[in-house]
């Protein structure tokens, strides 16, 4: 059977993989566990590493901050 990961095990799979210089695979995870938790703050933060354009890195830090803590 197919196992899930946890959003915090998906969250920390990203970062190794962004920290690494594998943005394409960090975006991936992060697009997973944002389809799962949408208000996930760590997420958000962690997603605007992987974009380039400045709109978009901007729509992440405000996702990031104006979800409920």
């Amino acid at each position: 059977p197919l196992v899930m990961p946890s959003i915090q095990d998906a969250i920390d799979s990203a970062v190794d993989a962004i920290q690494r210089g594998d943005l394409g695979h960090g975006k991936a995870t992060l697009t997973w566990v944002l389809r799962e938790d949408p208000s996930n703050r760590l997420a958000w933060l962690w997603m605007a590493c992987c974009v380039h354009e400045d709109d978009a890195r901007e729509e992440c830090y405000r996702r990031a901050s104006w979800m409920p803590t």
